[in-house]
């Protein structure tokens, strides 16, 4: 039985996974209530009326373990199946603190307005996407408890973005979403302007397209693998001997980023896996990465996995990180493996181009290859439509542009070392 198949939303089931979703809003809110203490911001109706700071970090607490949960257990546990889920574990103690959530909290007024925009739609799937949404407004635990949330509702079988109840998702329909909740969402720790209802929309669509795979690296490889530009790549990329590369970079190599369906590096690698699987990509990410924290955080790794090519997308913000590149180059040179940056990849923070060409000089003359895609991506048509809502990531259409362009560069040179540094 699934939570679809009870029209009148009374059944067990549909009861159980009611639960569930109360339970998650309920914790979520006795974290952002303790964010708001911390700031000191308590005098609003958001913090009104909640436990002790003792309390709530016990609830925060919960939520983990019961997120931890086997989805496969969740699920069978809604259905009355045999299941290993116990809820007297966590979710009883949730539900037994009884927490108040305000009327003017962005999850109650999120309900609302998705009551009304979906009349059709079931309580428990306005609440599943209510609660995701109220989760991804407070942005610190995007990348760990909101993905868990999305994979235990996925699981349940409930809609995880407005889409799946036929609504649109243009910036435009969700900038109109924002103007209409803004005024009505009460002081809260975390900002709720038009604007950031707007992004959070959109972080809430891009994610649930991916955890669906309706739109995600391996869908949008597919599509360009059907474009000529990229089958005139493919018997150079088919020809390609056996061999691994590693890709170190900031969040714009990064799939799991909100602001594209994928990034550049993981629609290539979809690519490469479906063309050429003798050829390998390790991938090692973080948002904001600089050389410092890269050497530190990622380098072993790639250089015990013995990499023939190393692809490095990172940002210098100090003397200290041009060392930590040296020294990072000088690694990789030790060990045989050609380094290949891009120029420029159009970061804001970079505009000024300083960054670009002291980072490209080291790499040259340290042997490795500069791939010149800046004055590409300046010139493109789409140029335009490149930047995301936060005005620092990117869109799909650029992705797709420089996804082309590492299969390109792979295509061109395989595992060839060259004796000095180059650019193209």
């Amino acid at each position: 039985m699934s939570p679809d198949s009870d029209a009148d939303g009374s059944s067990p089931t549909v009861a159980r996974i009611a639960r569930l979703i109360d339970a998650n809003i309920a914790a979520t809110h006795a974290f952002q209530v303790l964010r708001a203490r911390k700031a000191g911001t308590t005098d609003s109706d958001f913090t009104r009326g909640a436990p002790t700071s003792g309390v709530l970090e016990e609830l925060v607490a919960r939520q983990a373990s019961l997120l931890s949960a086997d989805p496969i257990a969740l699920k069978a546990w809604a259905e009355g199946h045999p299941s290993s889920f116990d809820p007297s574990s966590d979710l009883d103690r949730i539900a037994a603190a009884a927490i108040r959530i305000p009327e003017s909290a962005p999850v109650a007024v999120f309900s609302r307005w998705l009551s009304a925009a979906a009349p059709t739609a079931r309580d428990e799937q306005i609440r599943a996407i209510a609660s995701l949404h109220q989760t991804v407004m407070e942005v610190d635990r995007d990348g760990t408890l909101l993905q868990q949330q999305f994979r235990s509702y996925i699981a349940l079988g409930l809609p995880v973005f407005v889409g799946q109840l036929g609504l649109p998702g243009d910036d435009a329909c969700l900038l109109r979403m924002g103007d209409v909740l803004s005024p009505l969402t009460t002081n809260c720790p975390f900002g709720t302007s038009p604007a950031e209802w707007q992004i959070a929309g959109r972080k809430i669509w891009n994610w649930g397209e991916k955890h669906l795979h309706l739109r995600d690296d391996r869908v949008i490889a597919d599509e360009m693998l059907r474009e000529p530009a990229v089958q005139a790549l493919l018997p150079a990329i088919r020809s390609l001997a056996a061999q691994r590369i590693v890709v170190i970079g900031h969040s714009f190599t990064a799939g799991a980023h909100w602001a594209s369906p994928s990034s550049f590096v993981a629609i290539a690698t979809a690519v490469l896996a479906r063309e050429n699987p003798r050829v390998e990509v390790q991938q090692h990410a973080s948002g904001n990465l600089s050389p410092t924290q890269a050497e530190e955080m990622f380098l072993p790794a790639a250089l015990a996995w013995k990499p023939q090519v190393a692809l490095l997308a990172l940002l210098m913000w100090n003397d200290a990180d041009y060392q930590a590149l040296q020294r990072m180059l000088g690694a990789f040179t030790a060990a045989r493996t050609r380094v290949i940056i891009f120029d420029d990849l159009l970061i804001p923070m970079e505009a000024d181009g300083v960054a670009v060409e002291r980072r490209a000089r080291l790499v040259r003359e340290a042997g490795g290859t500069v791939i010149g895609v800046g004055s590409m991506l300046k010139g493109s048509p789409q140029r335009g439509s490149f930047l995301s809502l936060d005005g620092i990531h990117m869109t799909e259409s650029y992705h797709r542009i420089m996804a082309h362009a590492w299969l390109t560069a792979l295509a061109r040179t395989g595992i060839s070392r060259s004796g000095s540094g180059s650019s193209w």
